[in-house]
């Protein structure tokens, strides 16, 4: 089975890439610019994509394309409602990419983003009935190409798979990678309290669930959630300095003092993805694909932090 994968260099398309060629799948790299150290690529192209690219050629002799590269990372920090002609851009390549990959009868298999449903956190655990709320440009894009991605493959009678999830660690930089560099001393941490339910999925994780989608070329259309496990922040903590080789030392921030750093302006999102809840339902996906995440949640974040003291 030949497979396209889009965004082969970037932090997910270089872990996916050698277990695809470890399943004995045959891939054809994607990548903006030439990047030599791909090379478990049986083929690698160097193009970007755009409304221009001759997509029937490039999905010739293709069974799945893995599309990781669809551009809208840069606007997460702009709001919803605001409009931008690169993204719009963005998000037509998006679209001329899943009409192509439809109407040759390739599966495609989209990572998409729990930013389609919220912000950065939800009152309740979402599942696959909740409302897609997004709270960023970034959110609506991802749910824009889900749409998009979905009409194309109803309208030829393809297959469509879209995965929603949400942080992820172990890929170099973001929110887990901050946090994680945030406890690396013998100084107490003031997390003791913080209890609310934070999904999370290792990027060992997300790869097996890419994996497990492209086993499945029968598996129904549409979009699923899929996380590893729930830990709150008090949790994490003790584990990332478990892995670190330090003790767990805590302390209790007085309640006020969380609301107020909760309302500034560069600090409070990044205090809400720790201090607020944002759960995931995936009994769908894991029932579907019957796929179970490699470690469970506390493994993998000890093993991360392991990893990160050995090779720094």
């Amino acid at each position: 089975m030949h497979i396209l994968l889009t965004g082969a260099a970037g932090r997910i398309g270089k872990r996916l890439l050698p277990i695809l060629k470890h399943q004995h799948y045959l891939v054809k790299a994607l990548t903006r610019h030439p990047a030599p150290d791909l090379h478990e690529a049986d083929e690698q192209i160097a193009a970007s994509l755009t409304q221009e690219t001759d997509f029937d050629a490039l999905l010739t002799g293709v069974d799945i394309v893995i599309h990781l590269a669809d551009g809208f990372n840069n606007f997460e920090h702009l709001p919803a409602d605001h409009e931008s002609r690169e993204a719009a851009q963005f998000l037509q390549t998006t679209t001329a990419l899943a009409r192509a990959a439809a109407r040759n009868g390739v599966r495609i298999i989209y990572l998409s983003t729990i930013k389609t449903m919220c912000g950065t956190h939800a009152s309740q655990p979402l599942t696959q009935a909740s409302k897609a709320t997004p709270q960023s440009l970034y959110g609506r894009l991802k749910l824009e190409a889900e749409q998009t991605i979905l009409a194309a493959a109803r309208d030829y009678g393809n297959h469509a798979v879209i995965l929603r999830f949400p942080v992820v660690f172990g890929l170099g930089g973001g929110s887990m990678e901050q946090l994680l560099v945030l406890v690396d001393h013998p100084l107490p941490v003031p997390f003791a309290g913080l209890a609310s339910p934070r999904s999370l999925i290792s990027a060992h994780g997300l790869v097996s669930a890419i994996t497990a989608i492209a086993k499945q070329p029968e598996a129904a259309s549409g979009f699923y959630l899929v996380h590893d496990g729930t830990l709150c922040l008090s949790e994490m903590t003790c584990l990332i300095r478990k892995g670190l080789g330090r003790p767990s030392r805590k302390f209790r921030f007085p309640a006020p003092i969380w609301d107020m750093l909760e309302k500034l302006p560069a600090l409070g999102p990044k205090v809400l993805r720790f201090t607020h809840p944002l759960e995931l339902d995936d009994r769908h996906f894991r029932q579907t694909f019957n796929w179970q995440p490699p470690n469970a949640l506390p493994i993998s974040v000890v093993e991360w932090a392991k990893d990160h003291k050995n090779t720094t």
